[in-house]
């Protein structure tokens, strides 16, 4: 899948009508379920995500071979039930069908036991990020095939372009002021937010500058 002009606000045209006067589409327990619930909710309302799923951009590419069934890809699954969400015009429904499939995204992940809300987000995330690479290496495959040059297939995808980011860390030596930065691709921050009283003020504390000291300190070469 090569560039995609992500919708970055909502296109009300494609909402169902409760949707577009109503709350959310509320979501049923199923017996532990709730971290489920509250990272389906979430993806379900990120609004270049649901405009993305809605057109039927990721399922209008992907393989659906005889071996490879629409159920078994991750994208696929969410697709389609973010696509319901914001078009049934119910106020509650059960997510069955996507807890029927929650070993593709996480294999060890069990019906009706608790489980962590973030660690499934981030399995649900690196599984469509992955779908697409997989994709797009297919089609680099198929382009060598037919003639085309070899190349190589950069690690940029729709779910990188919405979730990722860069995040640079810096120490600072308080004796010599020498620096270190390093980069690194983030896919989420983790935030403190039993502490804080807005999600602004999380975003502060995250990136307020601390003082190593002690066994935490590094050892400075200079």
């Amino acid at each position: 899948m090569g560039f995609v002009e992500l919708q970055m606000t909502w296109q009300p045209s494609i909402l169902s009508e409760k949707r577009k006067k109503g709350p959310p589409l509320g979501l049923r327990n199923l017996g532990n379920s709730c971290y489920l619930n509250s990272v389906l909710q979430c993806l379900t309302y990120t609004s270049p995500l649901a405009n993305f799923c809605l057109r039927s951009k990721h399922s209008s590419s992907c393989d659906t071979s005889a071996s490879k069934k629409p159920r078994d890809c991750p994208f696929c699954i969410l697709e389609a039930w973010i696509t319901r969400s914001l078009t049934l015009d119910l106020a509650l429904d059960s997510p069955s069908k996507i807890q029927s499939c929650i070993k593709i995204f996480a294999e060890h992940f069990r019906f009706s036991r608790q489980e962590d809300a973030h660690e499934f987000l981030r399995y649900v995330i690196d599984a469509c990020h992955n779908t697409c690479l997989r994709l797009k290496k297919l089609r680099r495959k198929g382009s060598e095939s037919v003639g085309g040059g070899a190349e190589a297939v950069n690690g940029n995808t729709v779910v990188k372009e919405i979730f990722g980011g860069t995040l640079q860390s810096q120490v600072k030596c308080l004796g010599c002021g020498g620096e270190s930065n390093k980069v690194d691709e983030i896919m989420d921050i983790s935030l403190d937010i039993l502490n804080s009283g807005s999600l602004k003020e999380s975003m502060h504390k995250f990136f307020q500058p601390e003082v190593l000291d002690e066994n935490n300190k590094y050892k400075c070469d200079k």
